[in-house]
């Protein structure tokens, strides 16, 4: 979020600038054209300096405007194509059954480890659409509760 808002605050400056140059250069050539066409310095400086007053207040407006408009076509851009981004992932039962295993090789001494590996174990075991491997999750969540049975003191007896 700061990030936002210190990129507004250099796309406000840079347009501030941006104007200020501009103005600067159509200044001396609006006083340069009113001298010509009137030969009066004073109402040619006095006319351009309004001209260019008001003038520099739209174009600031119209600079702003623009800039957020890209901006946001930009950001949009890519948004969506964040959004029609897919990733294929394929899980079949050989690789969450490798992953059980893999989750019972564990040894910890660390409690909220235990804690948490032994809820992927229960909501393996819960989910039914996983019901068909059932029995080597059961088998690995087993054995990962062999491996830390003697570690009563460090982990909760209380079902995760």
């Amino acid at each position: 979020m700061k990030s936002k808002k210190k990129l507004q605050k250099i796309e406000w400056k840079q347009s501030l600038f941006k104007s200020l140059i501009y103005r600067s250069i159509t200044l001396i050539l609006g006083t340069l054209t009113a001298y010509i066409i009137t030969g009066s310095l004073a109402i040619a400086t006095g006319t351009a300096l309004l001209t260019e007053f008001v003038q520099s207040l739209f174009y600031f407006s119209y600079e702003i405007t623009w800039s957020n408009v890209s901006r946001r076509k930009i950001e949009n851009k890519i948004i969506e194509k964040i959004k029609l981004r897919e990733i294929n992932l394929k899980l079949d039962f050989s690789s969450i059954k490798e992953l059980a295993y893999q989750l019972s090789q564990i040894d910890t001494f660390i409690p909220k480890l235990y804690i948490s590996l032994k809820r992927i174990f229960i909501n393996m075991l819960e989910n039914e659409e996983l019901e068909e491997i059932h029995d080597d999750i059961e088998k690995y969540k087993d054995y990962f509760e062999a491996v830390h049975s003697s570690r009563k003191m460090f982990f909760p007896k209380k079902k995760a």
